[in-house]
Order: structure tokens, then C-alpha cells, then sequence
């Protein structure tokens, strides 16, 4: 049982605290949680069956990837698993797993904060690891470092193939229709977290390495912090950024959140007033939109950015689907907000990006706006939201339960996908375990491409017209 538990310096920028995976908000859940650790077995099946209630009274489509027999087989199974041995980390774990059975990103607990609480220092896996293309390499050995290298492929952890943990890992990420996009980087920001508890709080952690015939056993951490979700070397420390490569004169916007909403959207407007009227007095070629990471907003923000780009009106949620108690103003036409930029706008995606973004990406892409480029979303143009957050009644457990389904106008793309980029590039191994990213230096010289051979067709139309 579980343990009781190369770009230009930045022009223009909105700061952002310190980036980590706890938060302060997700720090006063987990301390009110961690109040109610005492329960009984019997206290902790209950809560199992409100879940499970909650689930079946609030979400608007709970059965859309589990059948409802399914989903009540799982349900009795935890019910079962939580004998008199168990403890509060069974708890959390088995009510991961049930809110990731319906494949909805907005229903699950607050990241892994809650179960990451419960793991003492000695416990903990006492390696940084990353999942690569469904392989898990060592980024930092660590406690372990006199005898593991940096690098290092893991094929198996005590005994488990890499293979079978990534598929018992999975099961407990919450993302809609469980598109794995998004669970790898999930998995990469809790990875020490993950692998404890999907190895059951072991004593004792054994790895065997690629091409090594015995297993190391691992040296407990006597310390441990996890390293920050943005890069620190990157030259966007802050939630919106503005740069200009100097190579290439293209303008570089960088968005890490879509959280503006209220008088918090002024913000944003100012934001994208600076680019745009940057991009028009110095006739910047093109536009790179960097979005990578971004877990949600508010639609309007995506919708604001289109219309800067949009040479028409376009449709925002799909209403023939999407849950009218959602912004009106999002179901009348999108115009278009008039700039003197014309020039090519890129895209940069990746799979940590759920919600809002790839309904941004999906209404892109279905209008020939922009072009995608980066690695597959972490969603699509169907989600889930107007979610309640909930408190387990005996353990105080936190969790959320989505209540409206929005759909966005993107009917050439399919409801159960990701949004594809157009352009697929992926971030490399080196880019994952030394925090490098090659995906912004491609993106750049494939839309300066892009943006000469625009120009040089404007041109000659324009040669053209004075011949006649």
C-alpha cells in the first residue's frame, strides 16, 4: 500500500512570478487536504462513490471514451482496492485514475500536487528523469551521480519495463480523450512524483540501464527541488514578451499564459498593440507566435489575436455544440481588427497546451490565418469546462468537475483528434535533458523563407499591374 503522505533582448514584457510546478494557490489545496489525513477505510470508499456521483451529475458527456458500465466496473474495483491497509495516498491515487477514465482535461485533481505532498524526501525516486519518444532518460542522477551519468537511457525500474510504467503512469494524467500529447510533458514536470507512486513508495529504487547487464540500486535524496517549468536561460522570463530576431527581422511574440480576463484583459490588449504597431513601423516580414506551454485562458484573448491576423470574419464556437452559457459575444462573427501587417505569422505549438489554445490553433487552422508549426497539441477543438471545484467530503480531497462542453467552427477537423501542426517539428533529445530548443531557430528560417518568397510574389504582381 502507499505511504501515508538566439533572439533579440526583449522590447516589451508583463512580468510572471517565479515559475514552479506548486503554486500558491495549489499550496493552500494541498495544505487543507493534507488537515484530513486521518480517514478510515470506510470514509475513503465513500468519497470514491461521491466522486463517481459527481462526476455522473456535472460533466456533460462522462461516457464520451468510457462506457458507462466501464466506468462503474472502475468505480467498484477502487472501492475494493481501498481496504483497511490503505492509506490516503491510495486515495488520491485512485481518484486520479477514475477522473482520467473520461478523457476530460478540465476534471481532474489540481496538477499532482495534493499526492506530491504526501511523498517524504527519502521516498521520492532520487533521479530526474524525462520521457522522450516513450523512453525515460536520466536529465540529472542527482543523489546518484558518482555512479550514473547525465543521459543515460532507463529500461526498467525495479523489474517494471519502462514501457508498463508510462501506460500506469498515463492512466492517472487527466487530458481530453486521453490524447498522450499532453501527458508526456505532464509527466516531465512530476516525474519523480509519478514514478513514486506508480512504484508503490518502494523501499529501495533499481535501475537497469540501456546496455548494462546489472541493475544499480540508487542512493536515497536527502534533498530535492524541482526545477522551474520555463527555462531560466530563455530571454522570456516574463508571461508575454516581445522580441525581434536580429537575423531575420521577424517579430517574436511570446504568450505563456491566456489568463487575462476582467480588467486583466487591458493587459493583453496593450500588449498586442505594441507588437502590431512594431511590426507596422518597422515592416517585420513575419510573425512568430510562440505558445508552447500554455494551459488555457480565456478564449477571448485567442480570438483577439486571430482578428490581428484575419483578413475576414470567422466564427468562434461552433453553435450547434458549444454551451450557450458561454460568452455571447463568442457566438456572433469574429471581425477582423484592421493593421498594416500582412507579412506571414507562424505558430509555435506543443503537446502542454490544453483548452483555449488548441481551440486557438484549431480556428487558425480552419481559416488559413496562420501556420501551425511545432509538435501536435495537447488537445483539440472540442473541450470541456465551466468546471466546479469540489471538496471530498470525508478527506478533503480537492478536484474539479467540468460542466459545459465548447466546441469550436473548425468543421474540417475531426472531434477526437489533436489539432496537427502544418509543419511538424519536435523538440530533441538534447532539447529535453540540456533545456535547449532548436524548435524556435527552425521556425525562424522557415518563415523567413516563407515571408521572401511572399514578398517576392507581391512584387511581381505589382510589376505586373504597371506593365498594364
Amino acid at each position: 500500500m502507499h505511504k501515508l503522505l538566439a533572439v533579440a533582448a526583449v522590447a516589451f514584457s508583463i512580468p510572471i512570478a517565479s515559475p514552479s510546478p506548486v503554486t500558491a494557490k495549489q499550496a493552500e489545496v494541498i495544505q487543507n487536504a493534507m488537515a484530513a489525513a486521518d480517514i478510515s477505510a470506510t470514509e475513503m470508499r465513500e468519497d470514491i462513490l461521491e466522486l463517481a456521483s459527481n462526476i455522473k451529475s456535472n460533466h456533460p458527456r462522462p461516457f464520451r471514451i468510457i462506457t458507462e458500465e466501464d466506468f462503474d466496473a472502475l468505480i467498484a474495483e477502487k472501492v475494493a482496492s481501498l481496504d483497511e491497509d490503505a492509506t490516503r495516498s491510495d486515495l488520491l491515487w485512485a481518484m486520479s485514475e477514475i477522473l482520467t477514465s473520461i478523457g476530460c482535461a478540465h476534471s481532474q485533481m489540481p496538477f499532482f500536487g495534493q499526492e506530491d505532498a504526501l511523498i517524504d524526501v527519502a521516498e521520492r525516486f532520487p533521479m530526474d528523469v524525462r520521457m522522450h519518444e516513450g523512453r525515460l532518460f536520466v536529465m540529472d542522477p542527482l543523489s546518484n551521480s558518482e555512479h550514473i551519468e547525465k543521459g543515460r537511457e532507463i529500461v526498467s525500474i525495479n523489474g517494471i519495463p519502462v514501457p508498463e510504467l508510462r501506460e500506469e503512469i498515463f492512466a492517472h494524467i487527466a487530458s481530453d480523450v486521453n490524447l498522450p500529447n499532453f501527458k508526456g510533458p505532464m509527466f516531465n514536470t512530476w516525474a519523480t512524483s509519478y514514478l513514486t507512486y506508480a512504484l508503490d513508495f518502494p523501499a529501495t529504487y533499481q535501475v537497469k540501464l540501456r546496455g548494462d547487464s546489472d541493475a544499480v540500486v540508487l542512493t536515497q535524496l536527502k534533498e530535492f527541488k524541482f526545477k522551474p517549468i520555463v527555462n531560466p536561460s530563455s530571454d522570456c522570463q516574463d508571461r508575454l514578451c516581445y522580441n525581434v530576431d536580429e537575423a531575420t527581422n521577424i517579430g517574436v511574440m511570446t504568450i505563456r499564459s491566456f489568463d487575462y480576463y476582467g480588467a486583466e484583459g487591458q493587459k493583453f490588449v496593450d500588449f498586442t498593440k505594441t507588437v502590431f504597431d512594431d511590426l507596422e513601423k518597422h515592416q517585420r516580414p513575419g510573425l512568430l507566435i510562440d505558445t508552447r506551454g500554455v494551459l488555457g485562458g480565456s478564449g477571448l484573448v485567442g480570438s483577439y489575436l486571430l482578428r490581428h491576423l484575419a483578413d475576414k470574419p470567422f466564427d468562434y464556437y461552433d453553435p450547434a455544440t458549444a454551451d450557450r452559457r458561454g460568452s455571447e459575444g463568442m457566438f456572433r462573427p469574429q471581425l477582423p481588427i484592421e493593421t498594416k501587417f500582412n507579412g506571414p505569422a507562424f505558430l509555435l505549438m506543443d503537446g502542454m497546451t490544453v483548452s483555449a489554445i488548441p481551440h486557438f490553433y484549431a480556428l487558425a487552422k480552419e481559416n488559413g490565418i496562420a501556420t501551425l508549426i511545432g509538435e501536435p497539441a495537447g488537445g483539440g477543438k472540442s473541450t470541456n469546462d465551466g468546471k466546479v471545484q469540489l471538496s471530498a467530503s470525508n478527506s478533503e480531497t480537492k478536484y474539479a468537475v467540468a460542466r459545459m462542453r465548447f466546441d469550436v467552427a473548425a468543421p474540417s477537423l475531426s472531434i477526437n483528434d489533436a489539432v496537427l501542426p502544418d509543419i511538424r517539428l519536435s523538440y530533441s533529445l538534447e532539447d529535453i535533458l540540456d533545456r535547449t530548443d532548436s524548435m524556435v531557430p527552425i521556425a525562424l528560417k522557415l518563415l523567413a523563407t516563407k515571408a521572401g518568397k511572399a514578398a517576392q510574389a507581391e512584387n511581381e504582381g505589382a510589376s505586373s499591374d504597371e506593365g498594364t
